[in-house]
């Protein structure tokens, strides 16, 4: 049932990003633009016969050329950049911003004298203003080039952060939930075998799950599936303490989202919530799907002076942040203390797993 995708955006190891995608594009425009602002500003003098509009919409046109046919031809190279070594692929950037840059401006300077078009808006010192652009184009890719790798470096190590930290979740089995399982079969194997063997598979494939591959998705129904047979456990130990709804009718059951995402949530509305209380209580799960939209809220009693939450917090800022890993900035996990009890909501985009 597992997809192989990663919980959070899978990315080659290459620090040039994706020159050919609409986002990129755009900050690519914005950049050239910004230039041509630039130098129009630093070059333009009051008075001068030429005025300001008139230079920038030149020297826009020319950057935003030089801009996108470079962008380009990246995008084109980029499978070859990404088979070389780091300094060979950088050096063969900007090798070729600085080309791109050097033939623009040579054919910019011989359309214009050739042809007269321009004439009057092109320097008449030919040496000088390829030199001029050249110099110009190497400053600048040399800044935009470490841009890119400081953002790739920055984008790996959040990765791998999220990486440990969700391994660290696989591996936070609470002990205690381990040795009250134990106990909990073996107290059954004698008067009821059948709930004991149970028990037992129950505990397997929660652990199967635990260890499984930390870069995979998974289906809806695998994640609550693995909720239930977690909750089921702590149901043969707390007895009619413990009350579930499950209400997930109205969510596709094929949503993709990030591995052990409810079953650390239904672990802490279990631990701090139904334990705590004499009486236990119900927790309730539900959700659906509205304009591409899936929700899940867990909501979980509140005991009259709760124990501090610091773990309760841990396992909720961990699903956090992968949530947003895998779906940045359209994603969320919301948490909030109500007269109903605790409430903990999650918001993700709905992507079939095929």
């Amino acid at each position: 049932m597992a997809d192989t995708r990663a919980p959070f955006p899978a990315q080659d190891d290459f620090f040039i990003p994706h020159l050919c995608s609409g986002p990129v594009v755009l900050v690519v425009v914005l950049i050239a633009e910004l230039t041509a602002f630039v130098l129009a500003i630093a070059k333009h003098l009051p008075g001068e016969g030429v005025p300001l509009w008139l230079d920038l919409a030149r020297m826009s046109l020319f950057l935003q050329w030089i801009a996108l046919t470079s962008s380009g031809l990246l995008c084109i190279a980029r499978s070859r950049l990404m088979r070389m070594p780091l300094k060979q692929a950088v050096a063969a950037s900007y090798a070729i911003l600085l080309g791109v840059t050097l033939a623009m401006s040579e054919s910019a300077f011989q359309l214009a004298a050739n042809t007269g078009i321009g004439q009057d808006l092109l320097p008449t010192n030919h040496p000088g203003f390829v030199l001029r652009n050249v110099m110009i184009c190497a400053i600048v890719s040399a800044l935009v080039l470490r841009y890119f790798y400081v953002i790739h470096q920055w984008r790996s190590n959040v990765r791998r952060e999220a990486s440990a930290r969700f391994e660290a979740l696989q591996a936070r089995i609470r002990p205690h939930f381990l040795f009250n399982s134990m106990n909990t079969i073996a107290a059954l194997i004698r008067g009821k075998p059948e709930l004991a063997e149970r028990a037992i598979e129950d505990l397997s494939d929660l652990f199967r799950a635990s260890l499984a591959d930390a870069a995979t998705s998974v289906p809806l129904s695998e994640e609550v599936a693995v909720a239930r047979q977690y909750a089921d456990i702590e149901a043969l130990r707390l007895g009619e303490r413990l009350r579930l709804e499950w209400r997930l009718e109205g969510v596709p059951q094929d949503a993709r989202l990030p591995r052990l995402t409810l079953q650390p949530l239904i672990e802490n509305a279990i631990y701090h919530g139904i334990e705590p209380l004499a009486d236990g209580g119900t927790v309730s799960v539900s959700g659906e799907c509205r304009d591409g939209r899936v929700d899940i809220e867990i909501l979980n009693p509140v005991p009259v002076e709760p124990a501090p939450s610091r773990g309760r917090q841990i396992a909720v800022e961990n699903v956090r942040e992968r949530l947003e890993l895998a779906w940045p900035g359209r994603a969320r996990l919301e948490q909030q203390r109500t007269d109903a009890g605790y409430r903990v909501r999650l918001s993700f985009p709905y992507e079939a797993l095929t």
